[in-house]
């Protein structure tokens, strides 16, 4: 009889079990109203309160245009090598300088002394010294030439020539800009297979990939040179009144000469970041905010540069853009998770 009745309640327990497990399962389902929002289409309901706590702010969206740009790399060039040349170049100078005068003054006196020779006041081998001394003088002259042109070659063939020019003259007033540290020089090696679009006199330059610090540098020249490894164009510009070490890695922003595009100008203050994609509000009526994703992050100078997705007059959250990405993520989350 005992065994039995042992035998029924681990019946009953067995298919009562599933049953339970059923019930405990639809009780942990949350219950969302996907009519109510979808995630193709986020949107923000803000009451007053909300508002007020998150000063939120808003501005029209600005239509915009952009060139579009190609990235290449630079460094802050030292001077030394330049200084080199310039050394080597005026102490050629001077020694040329100083074989002339020689040569000017040999010259004069094998012309008093053939005069000489022809009046029997000097002897003929005295004659033929003075000759002897100026062709020496004019050997020594050539040969200075010939180094000086030689170190002028060489710098060109390195630095080109307007750089090689300014820094072979005296007191030039170009180079004196980076003697004196007024101006810096940047060598920009551009990728493979591009070259700078005709015309162009200037780019922006700046380090850690900042498009919105960026600064404006000159062109100077095209280096004579290409990058050995990547076989890019180099070309060297200026800058001032920026002073970096030398050695700086820098990224130049190139025009590709091809049509500019337009848009909108997104500020940088409206971008959040979830799930490592940017996201603005947009303000769709009193009150009612929707989220959008900037599929293409373009910087610009202010901001971010959008081409698509959205249209000039439209308000941007600009202030509490943050407050409203972390309501609207809390609303998604089942309420029994919140507890």
């Amino acid at each position: 009889m005992t065994l039995s009745i042992r035998f029924a309640c681990l019946t009953f327990c067995l298919l009562s079990a599933p049953l339970s497990l059923a019930n405990d399962d639809d009780q942990a389902l949350p219950k969302h109203d996907h009519a109510a929002q979808t995630p193709q289409s986020p949107s923000v309901d803000d009451d007053a309160g909300l508002q007020q706590y998150a000063d939120i702010k808003t501005q029209p969206l600005v239509s915009s245009t952009i060139q579009p740009e190609f990235v290449a790399y630079g460094v802050v060039l030292g001077l030394e090598p330049l200084l080199a040349l310039r050394q080597q170049y005026l102490a050629a100078q001077s020694l040329q300088d100083s074989a002339a005068a020689k040569y000017q003054e040999a010259d004069a006196n094998l012309s008093r002394t053939r005069s000489l020779h022809q009046s029997d006041i000097v002897s003929t081998r005295r004659l033929q010294e003075q000759q002897a001394q100026w062709q020496t003088d004019k050997a020594n002259l050539a040969t200075s030439s010939y180094q000086q042109q030689t170190i002028l070659a060489a710098g060109r063939l390195q630095w080109g020539d307007t750089l090689a020019t300014w820094f072979t003259q005296h007191h030039d007033k170009q180079a004196e800009r980076f003697l004196n540290h007024r101006a810096q020089l940047l060598q920009i090696t551009l990728p493979a297979n591009t070259s700078l679009p005709p015309g162009l006199k200037s780019l922006t330059v700046g380090t850690q990939g900042r498009r919105d610090l960026a600064i404006r540098a000159t062109l100077i020249s095209q280096a004579p040179q290409v990058d050995p490894i990547t076989q890019g164009e180099r070309y060297f510009f200026e800058y001032e009144g920026h002073n970096l070490p030398f050695g700086t890695h820098l990224n130049a922003w190139i025009p590709s000469g091809s049509p500019g595009k337009t848009g909108v100008l997104i500020p940088e203050s409206a971008v959040v970041w979830h799930l490592g994609q940017a996201h603005v509000f947009i303000k769709t009526a009193e009150g009612q905010f929707s989220r959008r994703t900037l599929t293409e992050l373009v910087p610009d100078k202010n901001g971010y540069f959008a081409a698509a997705g959205f249209e000039p007059g439209e308000e941007i959250v600009i202030t509490g853009a943050q407050t409203l990405l972390s309501d609207q993520l809390k609303n998604l989350i089942p309420n029994e998770d919140k507890d």
